[in-house]
């Protein structure tokens, strides 16, 4: 039976103006499983309406432990009933419901620690060099926040943007990704019961459309931004024609830096999640090997091991290692841009093909893929892949690694694997990235910053200043004594 998403305004289920809806398709059988609401700038403005109204109660605006109460009441709502969330997201890109069964199970926690964070909130003291003047920071919301998530993992990511945002005070408008909107609909439909009215809402359709409207709406004050560098751009270009601030997590093309000293088996491991686990469809994903060349063959020879033992399958299946790529547009263009690659020079080590799966003819397989004798110059060397496409390159002084890890017009993170502590650190001071990893990837924790520099973006989700980032400061002046008259006659 064909499932329907509409958005949900202002606590209800809303259908969209112009009764228009977007096809789903599950990218592990082809066929289309639902329909999402096709929104409109009329949709924008009920949504943005709605959200401002609820901002501007001063029960949730001014009162922290309201904001508190709900955040728990949330997280402790995903806890009791996050197994709705797993089926709608896996149908929708195709991940493997191991993943998304442990993201959602976790989900609550995000919330739960925005919640605590917000009890320990306070403003910087101010302090003055002017005689009988003090001051004192006050924090304040900015008040609709628009948040555009990516397909890749939409919940999790919202839950980045959602739950500081809230905690800060402000109202949020979710606008995910028209490949993947179920679970956003589903969880704002979840959380409704202990969620005023009008603080989460979700707009589904295509970004020229709603999301275009929404980022220029007057009464949205800012823009948080998951996805690819080009959409990043328009958001931000639109955005700073209306003056307002922006947070950018962008693509990335991630440098794995493999020393001779390392630990092969953990960097085997570590190396294989970084690409491979996801599909290599996460802004992280570790998709440059720099490896030195004394230990190349041997770990490439450890990895076609790995690779070689993975079974391809239904992303339902708790057995499945590897599902599809999570849309037909993302399928074609990995395969694509295999093919430049190979056009450019490369060889194939493994892979580099559409996987054939039995019983999914029609599903958006892509086979684990290794190249070789890839340019620096070549493009996909250059430029984000989203797909589980592995390219090598070797090196034999640690000046040499750092060099090829930073040639790149991204900074999102990277990988540094060696036995030596303290050379690896002095490795990762040298690398122009928002996150590096020592000797394992892909860890993600509330309490640690998340972003990058260059074309992965700017601006930080998560970490110690989450809260803040949306919130505004106000500096209030207080005189101690009185004012003396400014055109007083000289004497």
């Amino acid at each position: 039976m064909m499932r329907y998403f509409s958005h949900f305004i202002n606590g209800e289920t809303v259908k969209p103006q112009n009764n228009d809806w977007i096809d789903s398709v599950n990218p592990a059988t082809g066929k289309i499983w639902a329909r999402f609401a096709r929104g409109n700038a009329v949709d924008v403005e009920l949504a943005v309406n709605a959200a401002y109204n609820a901002y501007q109660k001063p029960e949730w605006r001014a009162d922290s432990t309201t904001r508190i109460n709900v955040l728990h009441a949330i997280a402790d709502r995903i806890d009791q009933n996050f197994e709705q969330l797993v089926e709608v997201e896996v149908n929708d890109n195709g991940k493997r419901i191991r993943e998304v069964n442990g993201q959602m199970s976790t989900l609550g926690g995000w919330y739960r620690h925005f919640a605590n964070d917000l009890e320990k909130l306070a403003p910087d003291k101010l302090m003055l060099d002017i005689k009988d003047i003090t001051a004192r920071l006050e924090l304040m919301p900015y008040g609709v926040i628009a948040a555009i998530t990516a397909w890749n993992s939409p919940l999790m990511i919202a839950a980045w943007k959602l739950a500081p945002a809230l905690a800060a005070g402000n109202a949020v408008i979710i606008k995910p990704s028209e490949m993947a909107s179920a679970s956003t609909v589903v969880f704002a439909e979840l959380i409704a019961p202990v969620t005023p009215a009008g603080l989460v809402n979700v707009l589904t359709g295509f970004g020229n459309e709603v999301g275009a409207a929404l980022v220029a709406a007057e009464k949205v004050r800012k823009v948080t931004f998951t996805g690819s560098e080009i959409g990043g751009a328009k958001v931000a270009g639109v955005a700073a024609q209306h003056v307002k601030p922006t947070t950018l997590e962008l693509g990335g093309k991630s440098p794995q830096l493999v020393f001779a000293d390392a630990d092969l088996e953990s960097t085997v491991n570590g190396v294989m999640s970084g690409i491979f686990l996801s599909n290599g469809q996460t802004c992280v994903a570790g998709s440059r090997l720099i490896i030195h060349q004394s230990i190349k063959n041997e770990f490439i020879n450890k990895l076609l091991d790995r690779i070689a033992k993975l079974k391809f399958g239904d992303p339902m299946d708790y057995h499945t290692d590897v599902g599809p790529i999570a849309n037909k547009p993302q399928f074609e263009k990995v395969l694509a841009m295999i093919a430049t690659a190979l056009d450019e020079g490369a060889t194939i080590v493994t892979g580099g093909y559409a996987q054939t799966v039995d019983g999914f003819d029609n599903g958006y397989f892509v086979a684990p893929t290794i190249l070789e004798n890839v340019s620096v110059d070549a493009t996909i060397w250059q430029e984000e892949v989203f797909g589980p496409v592995l390219c090598v390159s070797s090196f034999d002084t640690a000046k040499e690694a750092v060099s090829l890890a930073n040639d790149s017009a991204f900074g999102l993170a990277a990988g540094v694997w060696s036995g030596d502590i303290a050379f690896a650190n002095n490795i990762a001071s040298q690398i122009d990235a928002g996150t590096v990893y020592v000797n394992h990837y892909r860890s993600v924790s509330a309490c640690a910053p998340v972003g990058g520099v260059k074309k992965s973006g700017y601006g930080r989700e998560l970490g110690p200043n989450a809260i803040k980032d949306f919130m505004q400061e106000k500096a209030v002046w207080l005189g101690t004594a009185s004012t003396p008259n400014p055109f007083e006659p000289l004497m």
